[in-house]
Formats: structure tokens, C-alpha cells, sequence
């Protein structure tokens, strides 16, 4: 038996403008990494550093659909995850992104994984709101001995 873990967040800003900070790499390190190998494309291997924490992680982009969705694979603990990212208007001015990681296996180890993937996604997707809304950004000052789950 296994099961997904899923994340959501409203952005007071419009779904092209919340998209775009998901693909762009110089975007993204404002909230969530501190460099890429290259912007997410379909078809792309694009390695994320988080230098902060002393971390790399490779994924695969399979699908991007513009201002709708992006879909990548990634090994990076240890099994392989299948990650939808969505982005839906609600309103002129604010977006619906939510996040799923699929999926775990429903024993000791799936449930600790997924628990620290939820723990992400959520500090991920509230940093990219403070930095789209109110120009914050949450990870200046993030160490490892932080983000241990």
C-alpha cells in the first residue's frame, strides 16, 4: 500500500508571474534553491544545489505545460518520486499552486520520508509567497541543522 503527499498555497499574484518563478532559475533562488543547472523544460536533467544545507538533487522534467503544470521524476531519496506541480487561477490576481509527491510505501520509513517532503513543500511553497507578495526572502540564514527532519 503506499499513499501521495500534498501541498497547497494561495499567491496574491497571477498564475504567469507564479509560474515563471517556478521555472527560472534565478527566480527560484529567492525561495527554494541557490542554483540550478538550467531553467525546468520538458525534456530537461536539471541538477538543484542547496548550498545552504550542503545538498544536490537531480530531477528529470517529463512535462511542462505553460502556466499549468510541471511534472518531474527524482531519485533523490533513494526511491523514485513523481512530482506535480499545478497552478490554477482563482481570480484575476491570485494562483492555486499545489504540490504532490507520488508516492511512498505506508511503513515506518515511507511515512518519515514523506513527512519531511511535506515539511519542504510547505516551507517551499510559503517562501515563494513571501517572495512573489512582500519581496521576503525566507531562506537567508537556513542551515542543515535546520531542515534535519
Amino acid at each position: 500500500m503506499s499513499f501521495d503527499v500534498k501541498v497547497r498555497e494561495r499567491i496574491l499574484k497571477p498564475v504567469s508571474e507564479v509560474f515563471n518563478a517556478f521555472v527560472d532559475p534565478v527566480q527560484m533562488s529567492n525561495y527554494f534553491i541557490s542554483g540550478a543547472s538550467g531553467p525546468i523544460e520538458p525534456g530537461a536533467h536539471v541538477i538543484w544545489e542547496f548550498a545552504d544545507v550542503g545538498a544536490k538533487v537531480a530531477i528529470d522534467v517529463l512535462e511542462v505545460r505553460k502556466d499549468s503544470a510541471i511534472l518531474y521524476e527524482s531519485s533523490a531519496l533513494g526511491q523514485l518520486l513523481r512530482t506535480t506541480i499545478t497552478f490554477e487561477g482563482d481570480g484575476p490576481n491570485a494562483t492555486v499552486v499545489t504540490v504532490i509527491d507520488s508516492s511512498f510505501e505506508l511503513n515506518e520509513e515511507g511515512v518519515e520520508r514523506a513527512l519531511g517532503q511535506n515539511a519542504g513543500w510547505t516551507y517551499t511553497l510559503c517562501g515563494l509567497k513571501d517572495y512573489l507578495q512582500f519581496g521576503i526572502h525566507l531562506r537567508a540564514g537556513l542551515n542543515k541543522r535546520l531542515t534535519d527532519v
